[in-house]
């Protein structure tokens, strides 16, 4: 009768420090963070965030990032492969550039594609305003519709938590 007990309990334990809890950050795009996110609204942004010891992670949704998007769609429709592909890269590739110049950093950034949509993942060091220490930081940002959507990962602490931590996190991110 202990051991099932003992069993139970372990049990029990394994999955509190285990869960995730999942989120559709948009339509049809899901994530799962390790403790349950805040959920924010600010103008046209929806946002995502929460904590470990280890790492900060963050759901950004920058919402009619494409202006006159139905009017785009409609002009994309006459477009060749190449054309959409020159307008996509263009896109992501200034997102990227802004996003470095603003803290002021190179990073590695590799094309990437999560579903049908197409994306980049940057990795850069930067100073974390809350602390003031610089710190490892990466992105996965990503086009969808009229969306862009940035899924971030900072970590709080350099060891091998973070590391799993992160993984983890981006490894969950499905569309489905």
């Amino acid at each position: 009768m202990k051991k099932n007990i003992l069993i139970l309990i372990m049990l029990i334990l394994s999955n509190i420090a285990f869960s995730q809890y999942s989120k559709e950050i948009t339509t049809g795009l899901f994530v799962n963070f390790p403790v349950n996110p805040i959920y924010k609204v600010q103008g046209n942004s929806l946002m995502y965030n929460t904590k470990t010891e280890n790492c900060f992670f963050m759901t950004l949704i920058q919402t009619n990032s494409i202006p006159n998007y139905e009017k785009f769609v409609l002009a994309e429709k006459k477009w060749s492969n190449v054309e959409k592909k020159k307008f996509r890269d263009t896109f992501l590739d200034n997102v990227v550039i802004g996003k470095l110049n603003y803290t002021g950093n190179n990073g590695e950034v590799t094309e990437i594609k999560i579903g049908n949509y197409y994306g980049r993942k940057i990795s850069y060091n930067a100073i974390n305003p809350a602390t003031g220490d610089r710190g490892n930081r990466y992105s996965i940002i990503l086009s969808i519709r009229d969306q862009l959507i940035s899924i971030e990962c900072w970590y709080l602490v350099d060891n091998s938590n973070s590391e799993k931590e992160k993984n983890n996190f981006f490894n969950s991110i499905k569309i489905n």
